[in-house]
């Protein structure tokens, strides 16, 4: 079978560090390739074509920024990833996360009598207006953005989810209701490469970890508020850099508290060092999807402590760590108590192998799509 992917794509393939939509992506491709299927990438970003060692043939676009500031994404840039898109002929188009440009990867299916699948990248894919501005579009909002890149990015993705042919769910808490959904729904867990882990530098140290985009959606507002209620004896390290006026005036508060400890930005392995060392991760986050950063954690023997996220209600369920629906005072309390420490190592990465492991990826999703193995 051939599967056709298009986004920013080629540096998750070849490692760096990138968005965790575009690793998920950069994983998919990878396990289906594995398995001998033809998978091809369109990245506009891409300097080069080039062809990886699975087979993945990444494809660049040649001329993607020619044209005039503007218009020219209507009159080149749509018109010509669809004409690539077209010409690959695929079985299969699969599209993630909110784009005005997934509606090319769709009328390139339809053209192609192929089946589109639509992967649902964050929790705010099906959450409504509200949410989707006071968590996204809020802190960075102008009215220029909001009327040439978010709401074009929302229409383009409502449209083409409720025509599409597969929908995967990162959890069961996603699992879209309505009959406008035409598409065959079903869980399929991100997915997480535990080589990756082979050359981590665990050196277990008193203290808690958070990492990520420190960002308003992020929840930096919410970690301010955590840090507040903490005793003084628990250390905090945490591995990002704000982003926006108002998540740098918090991260400027931040500084204040002499056991909170501000890293910035590292590199992607001293990140997942600290995180390996770490008592615990914690996640101060309003919305997430399923983060790559808590399998990271998982595959590292490390629990997580969640202020707001519980992807599906599977830090309970599975016995991954502490989830407290929102409470600042409980969180605090959880890491004063140290209340993780009697989960074994083993039991979270046994749980990344069994539900997340790339060597199980392709046969999870050829059933789901109804291909033979």
């Amino acid at each position: 079978m051939k599967f056709c992917f298009w986004g920013d794509i080629a540096d998750a393939i070849l490692g760096k560090t990138i968005g965790g939509g575009e690793i998920q992506i950069a994983q998919l491709a990878r396990a289906l390739a594995r398995q001998g299927h033809e998978v091809v990438i369109i990245d506009f970003e891409a300097e080069e074509s080039f062809s990886t060692e699975e087979g993945i043939k990444v494809k660049s676009v040649p001329g993607w920024n020619k044209g005039i500031p503007g218009l020219k994404i209507l009159i080149h840039q749509i018109p010509v990833l669809y004409r690539m898109l077209k010409a690959e002929k695929a079985d299969y188009y699969y599209v993630r996360m909110r784009s005005y440009f997934n509606i090319t990867s769709y009328l390139a299916a339809r053209k192609n009598k192929a089946k589109f699948i639509v992967a649902l990248a964050h929790d705010l894919d099906v959450a409504g207006f509200r949410d989707r501005f006071r968590y996204e579009y809020k802190s960075r909002l102008s009215l220029k953005s909001f009327f040439t890149l978010y709401l074009p990015n929302d229409l383009v993705f409502d449209y083409t989810i409720r025509r599409a042919d597969f929908i995967t769910l990162q959890h069961k808490g996603q699992r879209l209701l309505s009959r406008r959904f035409r598409g065959k729904q079903q869980v399929f867990e991100n997915i997480f490469d535990l080589n990756k882990v082979k050359d981590v530098v665990k050196q277990p140290g008193d203290f808690y970890v958070m990492a990520g985009s420190l960002t308003i959606m992020k929840g930096i507002g919410n970690l301010l508020e955590l840090v507040k209620r903490m005793d003084k004896s628990v250390n905090l390290v945490v591995i990002g850099e704000p982003r926006g006026k108002m998540a740098e005036a918090v991260y400027n508060e931040l500084k204040k508290f002499p056991n909170v400890v501000l890293k910035g930005r590292l590199r992607h392995a001293e990140t997942i060092n600290y995180i390996a060392s770490a008592k615990a991760l914690v996640s101060t986050s309003n919305f997430e999807g399923f983060p790559n950063v808590f399998l990271e954690a998982w595959a590292n023997g490390v629990p997580v402590m969640s202020l707001q996220v519980n992807p599906g209600n599977v830090i309970k369920e599975a016995g991954l760590g502490e989830f407290v629906n929102g409470d600042y005072e409980a969180l605090a309390a959880c890491m004063l108590a140290n209340s993780t420490a009697a989960i074994q190592p083993a039991h979270l990465v046994n749980y990344i192998n069994e539900h997340h492991s790339i060597e199980k990826a392709a046969d999870k999703f050829l059933r789901f799509i109804g291909q033979p193995l």
